[in-house]
């Protein structure tokens, strides 16, 4: 009678992981290095499973997308960092996008396994802009990859484009905006605006001891009163401009 091998929980769990962490070949990060390089033609890079925990690379090019979606098998998962540009005539951006693009023969074991390596093929990758998912070719086309990049980057700058050509409408834009507000001006009803220079009436102006202010500190410290002998008369509001006249007495701060 053999009794069962009570090996500590803790100690299996870490065989387990061990076990699970996936591996990659070192010719990924390398890969993915050369398709961030400005220098480099690479535009696109794409990562297979060796096994079920070892990531390697499956190939890399410079034809932009369709070369990239040519390059994807059905029966595998296939894990793919690209260099897309964004934008339009007005304002290019260059984009990074981690694709994770499931083939239709893939199992389903395969798939949830991919899933949950996520995480780790995204450390190893690095930044990227954009994460996007494709479960099928119907959902890996370059027009819904790039719609995604579009609105993740809040900005939309395109005033215009088309096959065709491009034609910036910025002008027109200002001289729309332009003329409504020169018709909403004409609908108020204020007119005749006149800027007071002093003091309002009843008001108490007075300068407060080292509160900043626009001149100089030689200027300043006359209208500082430190003794309780302010000169408030400069401040009076003249008869017949608005308000009686203030009577005349020394102000103390």
């Amino acid at each position: 009678f053999n009794p069962p091998c009570n090996q500590p929980s803790g100690s299996r769990a870490k065989n387990d992981s061990e076990i699970m962490a996936l591996k990659f070949d070192p010719e990924c990060e390398k890969a993915v290095a050369d398709c961030r390089s400005d220098s480099s033609g690479t535009n696109w890079v794409a990562f297979k499973y060796e096994g079920k925990n070892k990531l390697i690379l499956a190939g890399k090019g410079s034809g932009g997308f369709a070369e990239f979606q040519a390059s994807l098998a059905d029966d595998q998962c296939t894990w793919a960092f690209l260099r897309q540009v964004a934008g339009d005539q007005e304002s290019k951006r260059m984009k990074f996008i981690l694709v994770q693009y499931n083939g239709p023969s893939l199992g389903g074991m395969a798939k949830s396994r991919a899933g949950i390596q996520k995480p780790e093929i995204e450390k190893m990758v690095g930044q990227h802009h954009v994460f996007y998912f494709a479960d099928g070719p119907e959902d890996m086309t370059e027009e819904q990859v790039m719609d995604k990049v579009t609105k993740s980057s809040g900005a939309n700058y395109d005033l215009g484009s088309n096959a065709a050509g491009y034609a910036s409408k910025a002008g027109d834009i200002k001289n729309s905006a332009a003329a409504t507000y020169k018709a909403r001006e004409k609908e108020g009803n204020v007119t005749n605006v006149v800027f007071h220079e002093g003091p309002l009436a009843n008001s108490t102006p007075c300068d407060l001891s080292g509160r900043p202010t626009v001149a100089p500190p030689t200027d300043a410290r006359k209208n500082t009163d430190m003794k309780g002998k302010l000169d408030v008369d400069k401040w009076k509001t003249p008869a017949g401009e608005g308000g009686s006249p203030e009577k005349t007495e020394e102000a103390k701060v």
